[in-house]
C-alpha cells in the first residue's frame, strides 16, 4: 500500500522522496560503519549515531582526554581497533596507517611519523617504583590489660582486745612499721606481772632444789648417805625445772602479745580502708585497715591460647597508659590456666614504670602490645603496589622502560605493606604510583 492512498497528491510525492532520503542514508551509514572494525560492548554504548566511530562529541573520560593521539587515521572518530590498540600501548593499528597514508598522500605519512613517537599509542606513563624486600618484621598485636598490685589486703589483729587508738586514715601513705592502731594493753601487763613473779618464786625452788641434791651426791661415801632420797631428790628438781620452763614460756607470750597489742604496717603501702574505730573491740583475726602497696605492681592480661605458642618468658612488650605514654616491659611468667569460655591464658608481665608506679590504680585498664612475629623473615610489597581486581590482585614488575603485569597471592598485613606469597622475588622493582593507567602493561618513565 502506497503512501499515496493516505496522502493528498502534491504532499504524497514530498513523502516519497523523504522516505527513500532516510533509507538511502541509514544504508550507507550502515555500509560505512562496516568498512571499521567493530567497537566492543561498553564503546557501543557511546555510538548514539552508530555510525561504528566513537566520535569526538561522543567521547568520555580517557577517550575524551586522548582523542587526538587515539585517532591514528585522522578521520574525526575512533573505530574497535584504535581504542584497545591505545590502552595495550601497541601503537597505531597499521590499517588504519594505511588508510591515512591512501587519503593524505605518501609525503603526509611519513611527515607525521617523524613526529610520532617510536611504537606509536600513548606516551610512557610517569610512574614510581618501590622494591620487593625480603625483611624481619617488628609485628605487634594488642590486648587490654590491667594493673595487678603484689602487696594487698586487711592488716588483722593478732590478739583479742579493745581498741585505744587509731592512727591512720583512708587515703594515707604509710611507710612500714607505722603505728595504725593500738589495742589496750592493761589487763596484759598485770597479768605479766603475775607470770614475772611466778617465773621469780620457781627460780628460786629450782635452786633450792639443786642445792639439797649436791649435798646429797657430796654425803655418798659416808654412812649418812641414803641412794633413794638422792633420787627422790633428782625427781624435785627435775620437776621445779619443768614449772620454771612452764612459767618462763608464759611470760614470753604476754610479751608477745602486748608487742602485738601495737598493730603496726608490714610494708609501706596506702590506706585503702579502715574496719575499726577508737572503743571497739576485735577478735584474733578481724580486720582493722586494708592496705595497698602501689610502688610494686605488675601487669596482668589474658590471650588468646593460639599466641602462647610463640611467647616466651623475658619477651619484650610495650604498655601504654591512658594519655598514651608507653613503658617498657618483659613477660616474667605465663601461667598455665585456661578459660573454657574465652580459650585464654593469662600472663605476667613487670612493666618498668619507674616513679609513675604511684600513679597506677589495682586492675586499671592498660593496653598491652605483644609482639606477634617470632623473627623470620618474609617478602614484602608495598601495599599502593597491589591494584584488586575481580579475577585476582596484580602487581606491575617493571624491567628496563616497560611494565608487566604480574598476578600474586598476598598473605597478611604487615603496616604499610603486604606478605607476598607467591607471583614476586625479593628485588623486584614494582610501581606505586601511576599503575592506575597502565592497563595491561607498556612503556613507563620512573620518575623520583
Amino acid at each position: 500500500m502506497s503512501l499515496g492512498n493516505f496522502l493528498p497528491p502534491r504532499f504524497a510525492a514530498v513523502a516519497q522522496i523523504l522516505f527513500l532520503t532516510t533509507a538511502l542514508i541509514l544504508s550507507m551509514s550502515a555500509a560505512e560503519a562496516q568498512k571499521f572494525p567493530p567497537l566492543n560492548d561498553r564503546a557501543k554504548g557511546l555510538d548514539a549515531n552508530k555510525n561504528g566511530l566513537v566520535d569526538r562529541d561522543e567521547a568520555r573520560g580517557p577517550l575524551e582526554a586522548n582523542f587526538d593521539e587515539m585517532d591514528c587515521d585522522k578521520n574525526g572518530g575512533l573505530d574497535g581497533a584504535e581504542i584497545p590498540a591505545f590502552f595495550q600501548g601497541t601503537g597505531c593499528p597499521k590499517k588504519a596507517t594505511a588508510k591515512a597514508s591512501a587519503k593524505k598522500g605518501a609525503a603526509a605519512p611519513a611527515k607525521k611519523a617523524s613526529k610520532r613517537r617510536p611504537g606509536g599509542g600513548r606516551p610512557p606513563q610517569k610512574v614510581k617504583l618501590g622494591e620487593v624486600i625480603l625483611e624481619t618484621t617488628t609485628e605487634s598485636y594488642s590486648v587490654i590489660g590491667r594493673i595487678a598490685v603484689l602487696q594487698s589486703g586487711p592488716l588483722a589483729a593478732r590478739i583479742s582486745g579493745a581498741v585505744e587508738t587509731v592512727d591512720v586514715n583512708v587515703g594515707d601513705r604509710v611507710s612500714k612499721n607505722t603505728v595504725v592502731a593500738t589495742l589496750a594493753k592493761s589487763r596484759l601487763r598485770a597479768e605479766h606481772q603475775r607470770i614475772a613473779a611466778q617465773v621469780s618464786r620457781h627460780k628460786t625452788m629450782v635452786k633450792n632444789a639443786e642445792r639439797e641434791m649436791r649435798r646429797m651426791r657430796n654425803l655418798s661415801k659416808s654412812a649418812a648417805y641414803s641412794r633413794a632420797r638422792f633420787e627422790e631428790q633428782e625427781g624435785v628438781v627435775a620437776e621445779r625445772r619443768a614449772q620454771l620452763a612452764e612459767f618462763t614460756a608464759a611470760l614470753s607470750k604476754l610479751q608477745i602479745d602486748i608487742k602485738n597489742a601495737t598493730i603496726k604496717t608490714p610494708y609501706d603501702a596506702v590506706v585503702i580502708e579502715k574496719h575499726v574505730e577508737i572503743g571497739g573491740y576485735v577478735n584474733v583475726g578481724a580486720r582493722v585497715v586494708t592496705l595497698m602497696n602501689d610502688k610494686l605492681v605488675e601487669v596482668e592480661v589474658d590471650i588468646p591460647s593460639f599466641r602462647v605458642v610463640g611467647l616466651e618468658l623475658g619477651t619484650s612488650a610495650t604498655i601504654i597508659v591512658e594519655g598514651g605514654k608507653k613503658y617498657p616491659a618483659k613477660v616474667r611468667s605465663i601461667i598455665p590456666s585456661e578459660n573454657v569460655r574465652t580459650r585464654t591464658r593469662p600472663i605476667r608481665l613487670i612493666a618498668e614504670f619507674g616513679q609513675d608506679a604511684i600513679k597506677m590504680a589495682d586492675n586499671q585498664s592498660v593496653t598491652v602490645e605483644l609482639p606477634l612475629t617470632n623473627g623470620n623473615k618474609i617478602l614484602t610489597v608495598h601495599k599502593d603496589a597491589v591494584i584488586r581486581r575481580a579475577n585476582g590482585n596484580i602487581v606491575f614488575v617493571v624491567s628496563g622502560s616497560s611494565a608487566t603485569m604480574h598476578n600474586v597471592q598476598l598473605g597478611r598485613g604487615v603496616g604499610d605493606k603486604f606478605q607476598v606469597l607467591k607471583g614476586l622475588k625479593a628485588g623486584d622493582k614494582v610501581v606505586i604510583r601511576g599503575n592506575e593507567r597502565l592497563g595491561a602493561g607498556g612503556r613507563v618513565k620512573i620518575v623520583q
